[in-house]
């Protein structure tokens, strides 16, 4: 496992041609994701983003905005994986952060022309080869102020903090930017996959579909697991099942055209 300024690569990442690229959730220092990444197949490697300002980034100036973190991650990931197919997979405010990270790594001529295919990649820069959205509401949609400080006090009550507690107050700061996000409007052509917990009390699954509108591309999967919000952490080896397949179904869409 390797790391560079502000991510970390799962397996080798050196001879595949898609890489699976996970944004952190509200709150996390270390990614929640590793034992996803332990569960795909060898060819399929992982990169985690990790959030500046905490952990071992703690040394690095904390971003303010949804924009301002995606930007951390930009540079790393073109200077570490060019040519590379990237299969963003973000989760809860994650989600934003793949929406964002999306606009900026998508070939301009996929943009209303899905039917294409996403034929346009290799050369030195890497390509957004789909979008993973998992446990996310419409990202157009105001923040529920409600849910947001219930899911605070609850994500506090399971690490038991209090005063002085660094966790929580990077998750408060991490649904700001949440409820301070402002969509662009831009409707993407990347193919789009849903994920989500069949208990989940934040977001229903139902409200995933709304996401279908921000990209004319394919829908490449709609999944429901056991669990609520953090249903990834119960039975990862089905949640990397479900993600292998989107990736091979993401395969499939830029060879018809």
């Amino acid at each position: 496992m390797t790391s560079g300024r502000s991510i970390v690569v799962q397996g080798s990442a050196e001879e595949a041609e898609d890489v699976v690229v996970f944004l952190p959730p509200a709150g996390s220092v270390t990614s929640p994701y590793f034992g996803i990444g332990d569960h795909l197949p060898a060819a399929l490697p992982a990169v985690h983003c990790e959030m500046p300002g905490r952990g071992r980034l703690a040394h690095r100036v904390a971003p303010t905005s949804v924009p301002d973190a995606v930007d951390r991650w930009v540079d790393d990931l073109g200077a570490l994986l060019p040519g590379r197919r990237l299969h963003l997979f973000g989760h809860s405010l994650g989600a934003l952060f793949a929406y964002e990270l999306a606009t900026r790594f998508e070939d301009p001529a996929e943009r209303g022309n899905a039917e294409r295919g996403n034929a346009g990649f290799g050369g030195t820069e890497c390509r957004v080869a789909g979008l993973i959205v998992s446990g996310a509401r419409d990202p157009a949609k105001p923040a529920r102020t409600l849910v947001s400080t219930a899911f605070a006090a609850l994500r506090g009550e399971q690490r038991g903090g209090g005063e002085g507690d660094d966790e929580g107050a990077w998750l408060l700061g991490d649904l700001r930017m949440r409820r301070e996000y402002r969509m662009p409007g831009l409707v993407l052509g990347t193919p789009i996959a849903l994920l989500a917990g069949r208990s989940d009390a934040f977001v229903r699954p139902e409200e995933m579909e709304e996401w279908k509108q921000w990209t004319s591309g394919p829908l490449l999967g709609t999944f429901a697991f056991d669990g609520g919000h953090e249903y990834y952490r119960a039975d990862p080896a089905s949640v990397a099942e479900a993600i292998e397949r989107v990736v091979t179904r993401a395969r499939q869409h830029r060879t018809t055209f």
